[in-house]
């Protein structure tokens, strides 16, 4: 491309190195703004969760999503705002994503803009996945944690589909609207504010964090994509994704970790999604040190001990969700996991809602 042409590339940033567990912090600079406009005061609430002020001033600055998670709790307490985390997604800038949004709007259509989304997440976020399914009619793409969520895990899934209700509005139209929206957090007092930001009201206490739409989306055509910023935005970003690069097993717990979430883990699902036959996936992992096994009941038990701690579902359903087929074969694998029954950790950890899980 000549200069006259890479002049129209939308701004390319230069990410540094980003840890697990980290995020950057470009989707939340507004967070001050938002904070002003409920009334309360940025610099008292920043100081109280230890965070610098002037963190959110530079879009390649990154934070952990646990301090994210306690700084929205912060500001929920302070502006009396249970639906916080849902405001600062919604009111995300064009590009919240920065690069990564960017080659999203040059796709040809909305289902390689979405792949690209989930194959390049981890230079923007280390301590969560894009997931996508594309099951029959439907579609969906969500966000799923790789630990168990602490404080303010509710506030970050409100968020993070907020944001993504924003993308697939970019990238289909202002007046797209997603057939169903599951959260896993309890369902809030007040439910109009989540049904102002998603156009329909979300399914809460759900198994995983999505926006459901149908299928037929995928094909649609972006308006104003052009192959040659694409091209050269794709080459830009294998660029930060390899001074980002995973090693395997680090890339196969990040894909295991969504696909339980999305109920669809299993060796064969990694290999086709690898284009690696089981054997070669296994070989790679054991010259590691780990094994699938290993990796998948990791995934399962923090997955499991995330819906025990940020839902009410109770036992046999979240059983169900991992895919066990009964409580029983659950309670089992868990007492291997962590030497007790689901039963008595959700009263250690969760001592509040532990008595609706049995």
């Amino acid at each position: 491309m000549s200069e006259m042409d890479t002049a129209h590339l939308p701004a390319v940033r230069s990410f540094g190195d980003i840890q697990d567990g980290c995020v950057r912090v470009q989707p939340i600079m507004h967070i001050a703004r938002t904070i002003s406009e409920l009334g309360a005061d940025p610099e008292r609430i920043f100081a109280e969760a230890g965070i610098p002020a002037d963190l959110f001033a530079n879009a390649e600055n990154t934070i952990s999503l646990q301090a994210i998670g306690e700084l929205l709790e912060i500001c929920v307490a302070a502006t009396g705002c249970e639906h916080f985390g849902l405001l600062l997604g919604a009111g995300a800038g064009a590009t919240p994503l920065g690069i990564l949004g960017d080659i999203m709007e040059q796709c040809a259509d909305v289902g390689t803009a979405i792949a690209q989304f989930q194959q390049y997440f981890h230079v923007h976020d280390r301590g969560a996945m894009a997931t996508r399914t594309v099951e029959g009619r439907d579609a969906s793409i969500g966000y799923a944690l790789f630990d168990a969520p602490g404080p303010g895990a509710d506030q970050i899934f409100d968020g993070a589909l907020a944001i993504g209700m924003g993308l697939m509005r970019r990238l289909c139209g202002p007046e797209w609207k997603p057939r169903a929206v599951l959260l896993p957090r309890r369902r809030p007092r007040d439910v109009r504010p989540y049904e102002e930001v998603f156009a329909c009201t979300p399914e809460f206490a759900a198994g995983r964090a999505a926006l459901i739409f149908p299928a037929a989306n995928l094909q649609r055509r972006i308006a104003g994509a052009d192959r040659e910023k694409y091209a050269l935005l794709k080459e830009r970003l294998q660029t930060v994704a390899g001074q980002n690069d995973l090693d395997f097993a680090d890339q196969v717990r990040r894909v295991v970790r969504g696909l339980v979430v999305v109920r669809r883990c299993s060796l064969d699902e990694v290999a086709a999604l690898f284009s690696m036959s089981r054997r070669r996936i296994n070989r790679r992992l054991e010259r590691q040190g780990t094994t699938f096994h290993r990796i998948s009941q990791e995934a399962l038990c923090a997955q499991a001990e995330r819906l025990m701690r940020e839902t009410d579902m109770a036992l046999g359903d979240i059983a169900a969700v991992l895919n066990y087929a009964e409580a029983g074969v659950f309670t089992r694998a868990f007492r291997g996991w962590r030497g007790m029954t689901p039963s008595e950790w959700r009263r250690m950890h969760a001592p509040h809602r532990g008595s609706r899980g049995r």
